[in-house]
């Protein structure tokens, strides 16, 4: 009999550029411990966009070609937007903000260095959702782990990637040495170890769609209370379950 594969459903969209001309960037992710747990949420996340699509479709119901509008952060009204995200809190939500205005200016204006920094970032973000989720025992590092990452593949034309799926193996399976600093960081997955990351058009993907809705709330919030980040961060705690601030 074969041993039970733990399953991790991570699903990520963007919301601003890392670029000089934009503050900050932001990731929104929500995470699944099993494909029910994704499935479920679909099924509901689509009921609720079945209830309010025909609100965003420019032509008549009567001559309806079922080539609905992708409902997303810069057009939904903010009752819809609180239906949604109310139910997109129910699960595992996650947040990576990147301050623009920190990161060198030759990273943000070289798209090779721009595509190993959101590898770097993202793969922060994903150690730390997989430390979190065994130190709450939701897995076992000593059993077979496989991760499905979903990313909107919109963000791979704006940001680039460098090797995102070699890198977390690093991070996660066989531990880096930091040859500068005379550093290592161990792994913190002792069990065999699989990783399938996926660029999905989020308008036929509602976990990459919710993921969106996610990053850009909390991008708005962000830029709402401009530099005030005691108020950002406390909006935060009480949002997300895991938050990164980089750099």
């Amino acid at each position: 009999m074969s041993k039970m594969v733990q399953e991790i459903f991570i699903n990520l969209d963007d919301s601003g550029k890392l670029t000089s001309k934009e503050n900050i960037c932001v990731y929104g992710g929500l995470v699944f411990l099993s494909k029910k747990e994704k499935d479920k949420f679909i099924t509901q996340y689509r009921g609720i966009i079945n209830n309010i699509k025909c609100d965003y479709c420019k032509g008549k119901n009567e001559n309806c070609n079922k080539n609905c509008p992708e409902i997303k952060n810069t057009n939904i009204v903010p009752k819809d937007k609180r239906w949604l995200m109310n139910y997109i809190k129910k699960y595992y939500v996650v947040a990576l903000v990147i301050k623009n205005d920190f990161v060198y200016e030759h990273i943000k204006n070289n798209k090779a260095a721009k595509g190993r920094f959101i590898d770097y970032s993202i793969r922060r973000m994903i150690k730390e959702i997989i430390k979190n989720l065994i130190k709450c025992k939701g897995i076992d590092p000593n059993k077979k782990l496989k991760i499905i990452i979903n990313i909107d593949q919109q963000s791979t034309k704006n940001n680039g990637y460098y090797n995102l799926h070699d890198g977390l193996m690093e991070e996660l399976k066989y531990g880096i040495v930091n040859y500068n600093y005379s550093t290592t960081f161990i792994p913190i997955i002792n069990g065999d170890l699989d990783i399938s990351i996926t660029y999905q058009d989020s308008g036929k993907s509602y976990v990459v769609q919710a993921a969106d809705l996610l990053a850009g709330t909390i991008r708005r919030k962000m830029l709402e209370v401009c530099n005030n980040d005691l108020e950002f961060y406390k909006f935060l705690d009480n949002f997300v379950d895991l938050k990164i601030i980089l750099p």
